[in-house]
């Protein structure tokens, strides 16, 4: 076991440790400038075949240009489960030397060989979140002397399940527009999806042009003109997948599908459309609203009143379509449900036409 003081002189002169005392919390730093920079790591302590340990801290040490480490340590100001936060750093290489985790009361750190983290620098650019990967540890011996460092994981799948807890985990302050914009950048998870127990295949349509997840339990969808429709089994919600080419009639360009979606719904509607990222591209979203008399009724005696939200993605050959729409009273019942299945759609990359820089589109 090793003494918490390395932990409390370091913290002294440059980052404090996660909370006050090795026992307290407190909430995450804000930046103190536009350039700061947040690494965030992913920290896995396996002690044994059953035991695991949360990670309390990590130092690490900023490389000079010679690869050489400068004097003094940075440890992480903000834990959260398994990642561990390093915010409002300054630009440069930061590798990981150490982390810290508690047991039976009892503060133990693990050391990762100088040779050894000098691989693992990841650079620190400003304005941005960097991802310092999913970092491993075996607990051995006793008193935990031979623990080691087993091994690094930085890959996308990985990234994701990092950003999105820290979007949890720092949502409400000022860090998260900067997670975001990372988070946005991954795109969409394609990791296996399972319902129960049992895993759902990820399917392909529009001559691969995009891949979704059924996980609606709404059955088999339908087939429609330029793609597929989910009903809900009791006529609530209906979800669409559109894809229009360029040889479609019903095609139009990026512009005029804009101007469409803009002009969608009725006098009470706002009438604007977000600028939204969707699959790592740009793309445009709005709500409106429809009202339907059904068929020989008065007017104004009988009428349903539905929500639309759609989502539209310009591309070089063709504009990408995502539909939800529900009466009004069942609109947010059923939303929670279409997001999830609408995190789970992968556009194949493509680049978007008809974009001026920024994501906008061009007039035309």
């Amino acid at each position: 076991m090793k003494s918490s003081l390395r932990c409390a002189a370091a913290a002294a002169v440059l980052f404090g440790c996660s909370g006050p005392g090795l026992g307290g919390r407190q909430g995450p730093p804000e930046s103190s400038s536009p350039t700061s920079s947040a690494l965030v790591a992913r920290v896995f302590i396996k002690g044994g075949w059953f035991s695991e340990f949360k990670p309390f801290s990590m130092t690490f040490v900023r490389l000079k240009a010679d690869g050489q480490p400068e004097e003094g340590a940075f440890v992480t100001n903000f834990r959260s489960g398994d990642n561990v936060y390093l915010l409002d750093a300054t630009t440069g290489r930061y590798a990981p030397s150490s982390v810290r985790f508690m047991r039976q009361n009892n503060s133990y750190e693990v050391e990762i060989p100088a040779k050894t983290f000098k691989d693992l620098a990841v650079e620190a650019r400003p304005g941005e979140v960097i991802f310092a990967g999913k970092l491993s540890f075996a607990v051995k011996g006793r008193a935990g002397r031979r623990s080691v460092f087993t091994g690094r994981d930085a890959g996308k799948e990985t990234e994701i399940l990092a950003m999105d807890d820290a979007l949890r985990d720092l949502d409400g302050t000022l860090w998260r527009d900067m997670i975001s914009r990372r988070r946005d950048a991954l795109g969409p998870s394609e990791a296996p999806v399972t319902e129960k127990g049992k895993p759902l295949p990820r399917q392909a349509q529009a001559k691969g042009k995009y891949t979704y997840v059924d996980m609606l339990g709404w059955g088999k969808p339908a087939r429609i003109r330029g793609g597929l429709e989910w009903r809900e089994p009791k006529g609530k919600a209906r979800i669409a997948l559109v894809w229009f080419t360029q040889d479609m009639k019903e095609y139009k360009t990026p512009a005029a599908s804009l101007a469409a979606l803009r002009s969608a719904g009725s006098p009470e509607d706002d009438h604007k459309a977000a600028e939204v990222v969707f699959s790592a591209r740009p793309g445009y979203e709005a709500r409106y609203t429809t009202y339907y008399y059904p068929e020989g009724t008065l007017t104004g005696s009988l009428v349903k009143v539905f929500v639309t939200e759609t989502l539209l993605v310009p591309e070089s050959d063709g504009v990408f379509f995502l539909h939800y729409r529900a009466e009004k009273k069942d609109f947010l019942k059923f939303h929670p449900l279409f997001r999830t299945f609408r995190d789970k759609i992968v556009l194949k990359p493509n680049p978007p036409a008809g974009l001026a820089p920024g994501g906008r589109l061009e007039p035309r």
